[in-house]
């Protein structure tokens, strides 16, 4: 794992200086966002910009894009009116970026995993034959079909069948004995140097790699070797004799192996004596301390000065392999976050279509023009918080400003209902630009009536997310029935089952 934070934080590195020597500007200013993410971001968007974009370009001319480009800028143009939509694309896409860069490392990984546990698994081979697994090997599982023509008819029979490996007659098992026989010894010492002076653990293995015998080891003397070939001889002070015998199955045969061992009493190497002291240091410490708060480690033995130090466990694989997690299961939707934030601004439209033409409708009433509502509401939107401002008022501010620098009040008007894109804002805006063309002594009641039709649009509105939510609650409802089935069913299935 420590390769592979090396690797991930060496391109992080090089892409952040990259950026910082070319002082690449980011164009984000929002919160949330780390900044060590995205500048190198900005600066491969800059690198496909100009090695991709001009390709394209060259091929299909200057200022094409494509239809789900399009739609999407048009998208990002409604969710930030005033905004440059390129400049908005933009930073959407450095965003995606940002968190593509993370994934770019453990995608190829992934990627060759899966192709080599993807290799083909088929054990049927030209039509009829199934191969064993060589000796000592795993038994074959397979699902075949048997196909059979009775009649003139084709019937399927399903078959589940297991297949042993190969195994090896009586006389193959002998031949092998004596060559397992040969090797076992020098198996059997570990790091010892010969039989006649063991000091440190033997080697009881249960199987030689290459011959099908399970051996089962029997010793004369189990205080001084136990079963898994642990020698005990620090208290020993002469050397005892041991006899080993190991009984080689396979199948229903048997072989026999005889060992004799000289066990010594232990010589310590120098590390051991070191540790030895090390540890007697430590218990000294610890007996001289027991009625006090702290034990104090000893500073020096005769070998050295001692410098302590700590194991720590490291909790950095399960860390990033969440955090790998995390960005796996957002980026899909990343692009569709815009699509929720649209809907939702257009559902805020809506519900504030009403109160919008009412308004308006009363200072008309009240013998202001068009124009002069429109910039009274604007001037009331401008003076709250940009927090504060819902999607109807940043479009009321930005009207009143068309107004303000010299666009005529039909464009004016025309743009609000485009920007808005509802059905309701374009009828709207049409009412008003159509009422300035041609002219009209009664825009006062059609407002009115529009003003009606709105509310109720608004309570039809409010009914159908009223069914939805009841629709949301289905599930768990349904749920919380099968928990409860499960709570009076269990015990009473139990009980019947006693």
């Amino acid at each position: 794992m420590i390769i592979l934070y090396i690797i991930i934080l060496a391109i992080l590195i090089i892409l952040w200086l990259t950026a910082k020597i070319s002082k690449t500007e980011c164009p984000i200013t929002e919160t949330g966002y780390s900044r060590v993410f995205l500048a190198p971001a900005v600066l491969v968007h800059t690198w496909g910009r100009r090695i991709f974009f001009q390709r394209i370009k060259g091929r299909c001319g200057a200022g094409k894009r494509s239809i789900k480009n399009r739609k999407l800028l048009s998208d990002l143009q409604t969710l930030y009116p005033g905004e440059m939509p390129d400049k908005r694309m933009e930073i959407f896409r450095i965003e995606i970026i940002s968190t593509i860069m993370l994934l770019a490392a453990t995608g190829a990984i992934v990627c060759l995993a899966v192709s080599l546990l993807s290799a083909d698994q088929a054990v049927l081979k030209d039509g009829n034959v199934i191969y064993r697994n060589t000796y000592g090997g795993m038994d074959i599982e397979a699902d075949l079909s048997a196909g059979i023509t009775v009649d003139d008819e084709e019937n399927e029979y399903p078959l589940s069948v297991t297949f042993p490996a190969r195994v090896y007659s009586y006389d193959e098992a002998d031949a092998l004995f004596p060559e397992m026989s040969s090797k076992i010894d020098g198996i059997l010492l570990g790091e010892n140097d010969r039989a006649d002076h063991i000091l440190y653990p033997v080697s009881m293995v249960r199987s030689v790699e290459g011959y099908p015998f399970s051996i089962n080891w029997e010793c004369s003397n189990y205080e001084l070797l136990d079963y898994d070939g642990v020698v005990h001889n620090e208290e020993l002070e002469e050397p005892v004799m041991v006899t080993l015998t190991g009984d080689c199955s396979y199948r229903h045969d048997h072989w026999y192996l005889v060992r004799d061992l000289r066990i010594c009493p232990r010589e310590l190497t120098a590390e051991e004596t070191i540790a030895e002291e090390i540890r007697e240091a430590v218990d000294e410490a610890d007996l001289k301390s027991e009625s006090e708060e702290s034990v104090p480690l000893p500073e020096s033995i005769s070998f050295g000065t001692i410098r302590w130090s700590e194991k720590v466990d490291d909790a950095g694989p399960m860390i990033l392999m969440g955090v790998i997690l995390v960005c796996i299961i957002l980026i899909p939707f990343k692009e569709s976050e815009v699509n929720t934030a649209l809907k939702k601004r257009s559902r805020q439209l809506l519900i504030e279509y009403p109160a919008f033409v009412s308004q308006l409708t009363l200072y008309m009433g009240a013998g202001m023009s068009v124009r002069n509502c429109l910039l009274k509401l604007g001037h009331r939107a401008s003076d709250l918080r940009p927090a504060d401002r819902t999607s109807l008022d940043k479009e009321l501010v930005i009207t009143a400003h068309e107004l303000e620098v010299g666009i005529s009040e039909s464009d004016a008007i025309e743009h609000f209902g485009k920007r808005c894109g509802t059905r309701e804002y374009m009828r709207f805006s049409a009412l008003l630009i159509q009422n300035m063309k041609k002219g009209s002594t009664d825009l006062i009641g059609m407002l009115k009536e529009e003003s009606e039709d709105a509310f109720t649009l608004r309570k039809n509105e409010a009914r159908r997310l009223g069914e939805e939510a009841s629709t949301k609650l289905l599930l768990p409802m349904v749920m919380m029935l099968t928990v409860v089935m499960i709570i009076i069913m269990v015990p009473a299935y139990m009980s019947f089952s006693s």
